[in-house]
């Protein structure tokens, strides 16, 4: 579902790595290669377009593509290959630009990634959920990114759930219409969506009148990540 919530944004195009572009009516690129994802970027700053929202599916992929492009411009198969940590170095300055590049742009930007288990470094034993990204590029993006929302199919209901979140945000917040009818079904988003949380000592008082609990938090970080496989 995490595509298909993308899609219901205002005007958008999909800078699209996986092939998935073909499959869906919504005006799309299929990116190949760094070089090719930075020539669209600059094309779509020129603004001769009508596009509203840029959404970048896979953001694993364009880092991948990136350390491909330098790996070339220094001739080594990897980035460790490179002389002086220069490779690393130009990683991620290159990565932190195109993150100020992307979130300037006078358009609402939509980076899709995957979701997956790690370690708690602050608990062995246990294991929490995140976006597949590397964990420095992923520190760098989420510092510019507004919302995190995970995307799960649960039997055969898709579950959109805000993780992380930079403010606090009302619907009145929400001056595009369009945007807030794409994110208004998302669980934790919007401060007064809810319910309210009756004082239990007027439940002694009033005993018809039933006490209303929200539902428990839950604790992933995700940008907008889906889980492809079934959870029970």
């Amino acid at each position: 579902g995490k595509t298909y919530l993308a899609r219901q944004f205002p005007n958008p195009i999909i800078l699209n790595t996986d092939g998935n572009g073909k499959k869906i009516n919504t005006p799309h690129v299929d990116i190949y290669d760094f070089e090719t994802f930075v020539n669209v970027l600059k094309e779509i700053e020129e603004g001769n377009h009508t596009y509203e929202t840029i959404v970048i599916d896979l953001i694993d992929d364009i880092k991948t593509l990136m350390e491909d492009y330098i790996c070339k411009r220094y001739n080594v198969e990897n980035l460790a290959d490179a002389p002086f940590g220069r490779a690393f170095s130009d990683a991620k300055s290159i990565w932190k630009r195109l993150m100020i590049r992307l979130t300037q742009l006078p358009y609402t930007v939509i980076f899709i990634s995957h979701v997956i288990q790690v370690t708690d470094e602050y608990d062995k034993s246990n294991t929490i959920e995140q976006p597949s990204l590397e964990q420095k590029y992923l520190n760098m993006t989420k510092g510019r990114t507004d919302v995190m929302i995970k995307c799960q199919k649960i039997g055969k209901t898709y579950l959109q759930i805000c993780n992380e979140k930079r403010d606090i945000y009302l619907k009145s917040d929400f001056k595009n219409e369009a945007i807030l009818n794409a994110v208004q079904n998302v669980k934790q988003l919007f401060e007064d969506n809810k319910p309210v949380i009756q004082d239990a000592s007027k439940e002694l008082k009033t005993p018809k009148k039933k006490l209303v609990t929200t539902e428990p938090v839950m604790k992933q970080e995700v940008i907008l990540t889906g889980v492809d496989n079934e959870a029970e």
